[in-house]
Formats: C-alpha cells, sequence, structure tokens
C-alpha cells in the first residue's frame, strides 16, 4: 500500500497500546511553551489505518495532543503509511486521553 496524505481531527485519532497513557507530559508541556497552537511548519503526523478505518498514531502521539488540546477542531496533516490487521475503534483516542 502506497503511503497517502490525509487531514485528520487529531482528538479522533488512536494510539498504539504501547502509548496508552497518551503523551510525555514533560515534552507536552515543552511544546505548548514553544509553539502554542501552530500547526505551520509542523512534522506530518504518521499513522497506520485499522481495519475499522480509524488511524492509529505511530508517530507524532504529542503533537496531536497539543493540537486537540489547544486548538479543538483544527486539521491535522497525517500521513497513512500502511494497515494494521485489526480493529482499533474501542481504544483511546487522544480526545480521550486528554
Amino acid at each position: 500500500m502506497p503511503s497517502r496524505f490525509v487531514d485528520a481531527d487529531p482528538r479522533e485519532l488512536r494510539v498504539l497500546p504501547s502509548r496508552a497513557s497518551g503523551a510525555d507530559p514533560v515534552k507536552l508541556q515543552r511544546q505548548i511553551a514553544a509553539y502554542g497552537t501552530a500547526t505551520a511548519g509542523m512534522p506530518t503526523l504518521v499513522a497506520f489505518e485499522a481495519t475499522d478505518g480509524v488511524l492509529v498514531l505511530y508517530d507524532g502521539v504529542t503533537r496531536a495532543t497539543r493540537v486537540a488540546k489547544l486548538a479543538p477542531g483544527t486539521l491535522v496533516r497525517v500521513e497513512v503509511i500502511g494497515r494494521l490487521r485489526r480493529a482499533f475503534a474501542a481504544d483511546p483516542s487522544i480526545g480521550d486521553l486528554i
């Protein structure tokens, strides 16, 4: 599957089980202090698509959390790099973790 780019609401993105606690609070605070609500110049988030269609973040949990917390409703650019073999709709989303 070639990668594709989509614009997504960061509150709807899911996290991998290894990041079930969400963003690192120290790193999140540093990003909030440095960038605030800005998304210009922010690196693209990287995600996989689950079998149920939800996007699961692989890279960018802290950036997605910052945007979801400070600028609700703002869409972010996500690069979908592959597919996962299970459903993730029941797993926590960024919106659930903030």
